[in-house]
């Protein structure tokens, strides 16, 4: 038979204080003296006290857990922000429920699902490619706070937080034809993702300025990875009129297409120029360092935690868009 737990007014009765100055202690509260904290962690690890999270649940009605559904955990970028929400969270007494999609929209709704089963306090969301208002629905009708970032979804009026696409690849395109380059190839991003869309456009209307067509041969839908960024520039190279610069959807593409710069003994920033979009932390240590459209994932994850804090505090407050315009941090590649 399991022996019972331990509770708060065991640890309390130990150490000779109440169960609500051991419950502050554990929550590390100001009112509690630093020693009196002390003395209770101690007492926690000594006698194996694990925080009953379903009972406080219960009493408080609020689970402190937030969910957070990426596309694809292995990528740098959401690695990056899953560890900015972290600690954000943290620092607020939160924990983190996390899932990914895979862009399949079933996973996504079971994923949802599976965390207001668990009650969570809130969500914060990279939709699925496709994702549709109705497919979001059920956080409305369960009146669970949630903040999209990095992709919003037409027509849905909620909190966002994200990049200026857009202007981003428009300010990397006109950096590319001021250093004379007139064959640019745009490459990366998933078909029908509304953020592949809105920086494709950047790139197009930095073109059309300057009355450059647009050769749909340089513009290449492939999965956000390195291995068809290396694919990718294998096949462009192999034009008769091949590119001489490429932007490309994200950093991750970019560091294949560097790689299949090498591979083809061509010196990435001197004989092809390439372009990025993130500025995650291995851009800078890449070879050569990447040059590359930043607007941080860290920077991303904390935002858009603190926009979901805001809104479980005060439900009623009126929904906000952050957009973020990105820089253009210039290195060796470009």
């Amino acid at each position: 038979m399991k022996p019972p737990s331990l509770t708060l007014k065991d640890i309390a009765d130990q150490l000779g204080i109440s169960p609500a100055t051991v419950s502050l202690a554990l929550r590390n509260k100001e009112c509690v003296s630093e020693k009196t904290r002390q003395t209770v962690w101690e007492a926690v690890k000594r006698l194996g006290y694990v925080y009953n999270r379903s009972a406080a649940r219960l009493r408080t009605q609020r689970s402190t857990t937030i969910g957070l559904i990426v596309p694809n955990i292995l990528n740098p970028f959401f690695t990056e922000l899953t560890s900015a929400v972290e600690e954000k969270l943290d620092t607020c007494g939160y924990s983190l429920l996390l899932a990914k999609t895979s862009e399949d929209r079933e996973r996504q709704a079971k994923a949802l699902r599976t965390m207001l089963e668990y009650s969570v306090d809130g969500i914060l969301l990279c939709p699925a490619v496709g994702t549709t208002q109705e497919d979001l629905r059920i956080c409305e009708k369960t009146n669970t706070p949630l903040v999209l970032f990095t992709r919003p979804v037409d027509g849905l009026k909620i909190d966002y937080v994200g990049p200026d696409n857009t202007k981003g690849t428009f300010l990397a395109t006109q950096y590319l034809l001021r250093k004379g380059h007139t064959r640019i190839a745009f490459i990366g991003g998933v078909e029908g993702s509304f953020t592949r869309w809105e920086r494709y456009e950047g790139y197009r209307k930095a073109l059309e300025e300057v009355n450059i067509p647009v050769e749909n041969q340089y513009n290449r839908v492939c999965d956000t990875t390195l291995d068809h960024g290396f694919q990718v520039i294998q096949e462009l190279l192999n034009l008769q009129d091949s590119p001489t610069a490429v932007l490309c959807f994200n950093d991750v593409i970019a560091f294949g297409v560097i790689l299949g710069l090498w591979y083809h003994r061509m010196v990435p920033g001197k004989e092809f120029d390439v372009i990025g979009f993130d500025n995650i932390a291995d851009a800078a240590l890449f070879s050569p360092s990447l040059t590359t459209l930043s607007c941080p994932p860290k920077q991303i994850g904390s935002r858009a935690s603190e926009l979901l804090l805001e809104r479980i505090k005060h439900p009623g407050k009126s929904q906000e868009s952050v957009i973020l315009v990105p820089e253009l941090i210039l290195r060796d590649s470009a």
